[in-house]
């Protein structure tokens, strides 16, 4: 899938600019991850499910774009993790009673994924690439010249067709880090964040911040520690009482409702680029191989 156009910049800035705190909506009262409701630019992304939606499909078409030249594709096989959403379950750190219980501040994930790129096994070949991404120069292969772009760019446009030229799929997903740090410095989360360290202290705990108790050196063994997991626990305890992921799911949803204010031109062009990637893909994998 090709790289997506980073179109909003200041929204990545990662030393953003003091501004004005935006007003806040009604504040929840959240003690569980399945209580936090999605958030502003969640409907300009792509969920974890459309996202594989998206790459089953153009699997499908660049291995009908291949076969031609008698090729059989595989290079779309490789799993290439994106910017999906936003992960509410891990957005405002470890939130549940029982993950923190069971697994501390680890994550519950598959570790041998590692976050990294895994394929098949089938490898294509540099002619393969060449044919795929547009730069093979040699004669036609099985009678079928190469086409500008190559398969990829075939792809390309077969699932963004009815979209918005020159939009990315993934550049709301590129620009969620901008509200999100506002977020953390904002009055009210950080007045949140005082609370909870306060009641951690209590408990025999001393972090400034929910973030500096997540990244603890000491928690960098293969497995959680006894006081990992007791720490964990005093964590989410603290978090419930002072109600922080309450507080702070309502100031970054303001933030993200202005940044969508202040961006609504460039992110309805997101917006229907993501609808029409989706449709062609239902299309593409309803009418299959």
């Amino acid at each position: 899938m090709a790289a997506a156009a980073l179109l909003f910049a200041a929204g990545c800035s990662s030393s953003p600019q003091k501004a004005e705190q935006p007003k806040t909506g009604p504040i929840p009262k959240i003690t569980d991850a399945s209580q936090i409701q999605p958030l502003p630019l969640d409907a300009y992304t792509l969920n974890q499910q459309q996202y594989l939606d998206t790459l089953n499909a153009q699997r499908v078409l660049a291995r009908r774009c291949m076969t031609p030249y008698g090729i059989d594709w595989h290079g779309s096989d490789v799993v290439d993790p994106a910017p999906v959403g936003q992960k509410l379950a891990t957005l405002f750190l470890i939130v549940d009673e029982n993950r923190a219980a069971q697994y501390g501040y680890h994550s519950p994930d598959d570790h041998s994924k590692d976050g990294k790129k895994s394929s098949t096994g089938n490898d294509p070949t540099p002619v393969e690439k060449s044919v795929f991404n547009g730069t093979y120069k040699g004669p036609e292969i099985n009678g079928h010249s190469v086409p500008k772009g190559g398969c990829n760019a075939v792809v390309e446009a077969e699932l963004t067709k009815g979209g918005a030229a020159g939009v990315g799929i993934f550049d709301a997903a590129n620009v969620m880090l901008g509200p999100y740090q506002q977020s953390k410095s904002d009055s009210r989360v950080e007045d949140a964040f005082g609370a909870w360290s306060t009641c951690m202290k209590a408990k025999g705990y001393a972090y400034k911040s929910p973030n500096d108790a997540v990244n603890d050196p000491a928690w960098r063994s293969p497995q959680p520690s006894p006081t990992e997991t007791a720490t964990a626990r005093a964590d989410v305890a603290c978090k419930q009482q002072t109600n922080v992921v309450g507080i702070w799911w309502a100031v970054l949803t303001a933030y993200e409702n202005r940044y969508i204010d202040q961006h609504a031109e460039d992110l309805t062009k997101v917006k229907r680029q993501v609808d029409a990637t989706l449709r062609n893909s239902a299309s593409i994998l309803a009418r299959g191989g």
